[in-house]
């Protein structure tokens, strides 16, 4: 009779499959940083104008940092990664989600607006700027109060889970409550369901402004993936459960950063004539708003 030295098994940065997680989160998020610089230098043109673009890039900065929380997944689990991973996801989710809202609400706004008659229109209700920033505000804010509980109350902590194998210890950490996890996450899916909802309505924008048809479509691709990472998540153990979660993580930003950006950069950097106030928000927009929609929150920030 001997004691075995069991072997400690957690995805590695030297492993194959981590060093490969780690390499796609960097590429995306490069991409990213990208579109960044894209919006940048042409920041005075109408389609990085509409809309808001602090929001925009708002977006693209906490896609960053919702990318960039893979290498918290990543490496030998530790008391204050298992304190941060969830909850920097959590509040990257929530900066992300609540600036596509301040969007979408106004893209709704919009649209009940262009159906309202002449006379209604002068009683119609906007959103300025300040309002979207505040409405970002206070969602970030609610997250923060959320997490904070979570960590003050019942922390993660590491786990030597021995139960599935017998000659190794499975390092992993222990979500302690499953109740605050479920608030904290829940409260990122309520925001999701509200820029699904909001952009679904006002998908049906005249003319050629489309930004509410992209959203729906990057909010379905969001949900398809994490619908779909829950069975995965709860048959997987070990290493390839964390792998499953990055997975889920890099997929549903970069369907949010394909629908809501890619288009709007090959305009910008392909097709410079359609970078125009009249082709972005329409004819019929214009006929509405003669004014550019600047009134209405959907030129200049």
């Amino acid at each position: 009779n001997e004691c075995v030295l069991k072997e400690a098994e957690f995805l590695a940065y030297d492993d194959a499959l981590g060093a490969t997680l780690v390499a796609l989160s960097i590429f995306e998020a490069c991409i990213v940083l990208s579109v960044t610089i894209v919006y940048r230098m042409h920041r005075d043109t109408a389609l990085v104008n509409a809309n808001d673009r602090e929001l925009s890039f708002l977006i693209q900065l906490s896609l960053v940092i919702i990318l960039l929380t893979s290498f918290f997944f990543v490496g030998k689990p530790e008391e204050w990664l298992c304190q941060i991973r969830q909850v920097t996801l959590a509040l990257g989710f929530s900066l992300c989600l609540s600036c596509i809202l301040g969007k979408t609400v106004v893209l709704l706004l919009t649209y009940r607006a262009t159906k309202l008659k002449a006379t209604e229109k002068l009683n119609h209700i906007s959103m300025p700027p300040l309002y979207q920033k505040l409405l970002v505000l206070i969602s970030v804010i609610i997250e923060v109060c959320i997490c904070t509980a979570y960590l003050t109350c019942i922390p993660p902590h590491v786990y030597k889970n021995m139960e599935f194998q017998n000659v190794k210890i499975i390092l992993e950490c222990n979500e302690a409550s499953i109740e605050f996890l479920c608030t904290m996450l829940g409260f990122d899916l309520f925001l999701a369901v509200l820029c699904f909802i909001t952009a679904f309505v006002a998908h049906k924008l005249p003319d050629n402004f489309n930004e509410a048809k992209f959203i729906t479509f990057g909010m379905l691709a969001s949900f398809i993936v994490w619908i779909s990472f829950i069975p995965a998540y709860l048959s997987t153990r070990g290493k390839f459960k964390v792998a499953v979660e990055i997975f889920a993580i890099l997929a549903s930003s970069l369907g949010l950063l394909g629908c809501i950006f890619v288009l709007k950069c090959y305009i910008i950097l392909l097709k410079p004539e359609r970078n125009t106030e009249e082709i972005i928000w329409g004819k019929t927009l214009l006929l509405y708003f003669p004014e550019g929609n600047k009134q209405h929150n959907l030129g200049k920030s």
